[in-house]
């Protein structure tokens, strides 16, 4: 352990003595009531159910990464239409979880529903990568995916 490993431990450990420190994991009813406060329905944003987004992406991230990961309910606090939810989504959220899983797109597209297996592209596409000249096929490990953020995103699947 060196000097500056040190000095955070004891900061961390003087912290903890002084301060309550509270969970606070992503509140669908805590969405509600800000959203409720501005007269606008979590339930039906523009015809996104924002309830059924912020929970449905939680669940995943739970399941594929651990339940520390979630998105907060606050990123979505702000919307007040369509615009501002893709606003979140492009440059909130999918950066966050490309961060979240290094750079793994696969995993990224899996949290939003646009995993390989899915009919629909809601957020992510992919595009097959065709092997360079003087490679085959399977000398690279299979196949290769160029991934892009779509410019329009579909909520279909969380449609109010």
């Amino acid at each position: 352990m060196n000097t500056a490993d040190r000095s955070i431990a004891l900061l961390d450990t003087a912290l903890r003595r002084r301060f309550a420190f509270r969970e606070l994991m992503p509140d669908v009813t805590e969405l509600r009531k800000a959203m409720g406060a501005r007269k606008l329905d979590v339930e039906n944003l523009d015809g996104v159910n924002l309830s059924k987004l912020l929970t449905t992406i939680n669940e995943r991230i739970e399941y594929l990464f651990d339940r520390e990961h979630q998105i907060g309910h606050a990123y979505f606090t702000g919307c007040r239409d369509r615009a501002d939810l893709d606003e979140v989504m492009r440059h909130k959220v999918i950066p966050l979880l490309a961060e979240y899983f290094y750079e793994d797109w696969s995993k990224v597209a899996a949290v939003l529903g646009d995993g390989p297996g899915t009919a629909k592209a809601h957020f992510l596409e992919a595009k097959k990568l065709s092997p360079p000249a003087g490679f085959a096929d399977d000398e690279l490990g299979g196949e290769k995916l160029r991934w892009s953020v779509k410019a329009e995103f579909d909520f279909s699947e969380f449609s109010a």
